[in-house]
């Protein structure tokens, strides 16, 4: 389909096609959706099997079979490909690519990652789906309509959101805000500024963003229209009456200004670990609830969304072959790196179990049963309300945002961390957190916070533990073994983590790591985070 055919599709009211088209798999069985995720690893086994990149990492014998695949094929990680890909080894791949996508790595260093001319017209249709979910409001409602406004706050190319938003271009006709090809000449914050301007001349009918920059800009508007704070390069007729309605509906109800007031929102496409902390707000704010994706660059096309209900995620069947390791299989393998798990598909996992993602490119794509490093948590096996027969699940965590205290595996992770600094109501700016020896000689959380109202750091350690023992029974039962709480704190002045972020920029360092990651911040980073905080205080 052309951008053209489906906005003529839409216009004409043959919805259903459009749906059927691209979110038709929600109606899939389990044993279809296995059906489908075989043949087209059969199909990608023959591609990528004839390829000098198959012969490097698995010799010359191909599978017959998604059984044979399994059993004879072995795991693999970044660091397998890294050699070739870090100089764009074209020769060694399957088919040319078109692209190359990047992604940072944790050691600082990008991850390149190639893209095939027909991955990319996947790419559209994934991303197309992707919106079509996040702004319908019930199975088989199409509520997008040609020459609909999308707000994005998204990285350019050669990111992969920038190569997703160019991809789905070419399939409906979207207004852009701002438009695509100048948004790889703007800075992270010039792009913040201008989408939103445009956004209340033209208007929002659909954003796409992180759920802490949407935060952040509801905050901003608040703060700028009882300032203010609006320019007076805003003063544009359509400006002026979006503004002026919306602050009439704001005044009538004893509050400031919210994105709500100025646009009717019909869908909203977030990311980001801490979604579920500001998925309330985020609502309240923006006048609609927040629908989720799951992604990583390597998958080259969205792996899961929400769909109608905004709650569990669905795999699309036809990014990737799934396999799925068990958090027992995958525990030992932080114990044990030579221990080879093992797997499982998507019709053996079971509810309320987490496993760590494996995927297989299909297309031609170049990763061969690869460990992501992505924990998910499956929450049900079917939804029968709404009639889906697939396993739903919510992505969980990074493995190496872990933290392993005293051998209770895995029960400190960024998400539950979230979730303990908002209930303890604790008025932090920014936060990281490490694993670190303690005064008694066992290990324990440190972690490294700045307020904005000074605090005792003993009462804010005893929050953190009530919190984490209130949501965790493994926490607790440390607890309970070792006699007190393996919480310190440190405090960190006004203004620090801004100040990083400034030296991080100065410095050339990519966007994706001006702020110090939340788990495991390396001993680099927390050196320097202590040192601005030493000429601060």
């Amino acid at each position: 389909m052309s951008t053209g055919e489906i906005g003529t599709l839409i216009n004409q009211g043959r919805t259903q096609e459009v749906w059927q088209r691209f979110c038709g798999f929600l109606d899939l069985t389990l044993a279809e959706f296995m059906a489908m995720q075989e043949r087209l690893l059969h199909e990608q086994l023959q591609i990528i099997g004839k390829s000098e990149l198959w012969r490097i990492l698995m010799g010359e014998q191909v599978p017959a079979s998604a059984e044979e695949f399994r059993r004879h094929v072995r795991l693999t990680t970044y660091e397998d490909y890294e050699p070739y890909f870090k100089d764009k080894r074209e020769d060694i791949l399957p088919e040319a690519p078109v692209a190359w996508a990047r992604t940072s790595g944790r050691s600082g260093n990008y991850k390149w990652v190639p893209y095939t001319a027909s991955q990319l017209k996947v790419i559209g249709e994934g991303t197309l789906t992707i919106l079509l979910l996040a702004s319908a409001r019930e199975r088989g409602d199409i509520a997008l309509r040609p020459g609909d406004t999308l707000l994005y706050n998204l990285p350019a190319r050669p990111y992969a959101s920038g190569y997703f938003l160019q991809s789905v271009a070419d399939l409906f006709d979207f207004r852009y805000l701002p438009p695509i090809e100048k948004t790889e000449e703007m800075s992270f914050e010039e792009r913040m500024a201008v989408s939103y301007k445009m956004a209340l001349r033209y208007g929002a009918d659909v954003v796409g963003s992180i759920s802490s920059v949407l935060m952040k800009v509801a905050e901003n508007f608040a703060q700028g229209a009882n300032s203010g704070g609006f320019s007076p390069q805003m003063l544009h007729p359509s400006v002026l009456w979006r503004v002026g309605r919306g602050m009439i509906r704001s005044k009538a109800q004893h509050r400031g200004l919210l994105p709500r007031d100025l646009w009717r929102v019909k869908g909203m496409l977030v990311g980001g670990t801490d979604t579920d902390i500001y998925r309330s707000r985020l609502t309240n704010y923006w006048g609609c609830a927040p629908s989720e994706m799951y992604i990583c660059t390597e998958a080259i096309n969205f792996i899961a969304s929400t769909i109608w209900t905004r709650r569990e995620m669905y795999f699309l069947p036809h990014t990737c072959f799934y396999e799925f390791i068990p958090e027992e299989e995958w525990a030992k393998t932080r114990h044990d790196p030579n221990y080879i798990p093992a797997t499982v598909l998507m019709d053996e996992v079971q509810p309320g179990k987490r496993y760590e993602m494996v995927i297989t490119n299909f297309y031609g794509g170049p990763f061969i049963r690869y460990r992501n490093h992505d924990l998910v948590r499956f929450v049900s096996s079917q939804d029968e309300k709404n009639g889906i027969k697939l396993p739903a699940m919510v992505f969980d965590s990074r493995d190496s945002d872990v933290i392993d205290l005293a051998g209770f595996t895995g029960i400190i992770d960024e998400a539950l961390l979230w979730h303990t600094l908002e209930d303890t109501h604790l008025p932090y700016q920014e936060w990281f957190v490490r694993k670190e020896v303690m005064d008694t000689g066992h290990a324990g959380l440190h972690l490294y916070i700045e307020l904005t109202e000074p605090m005792k750091d003993a009462e804010v350690a005893q929050r953190i533990s009530a919190q984490l023992e209130s949501r965790n029974q493994f926490y607790r039962d440390l607890v309970t073994m070792l006699g007190y709480a393996p919480v310190r704190v440190t405090q960190l002045p006004r203004g620090t983590f801004t100040q990083y972020v400034m030296k991080q920029r100065e410095g050339g360092v990519d966007m994706s790591h001006w702020k110090p990651r939340h788990m495991n911040t390396p001993d680099s980073v927390r050196d320097t985070i202590l040192r601005i905080a030493e000429k601060r205080a």
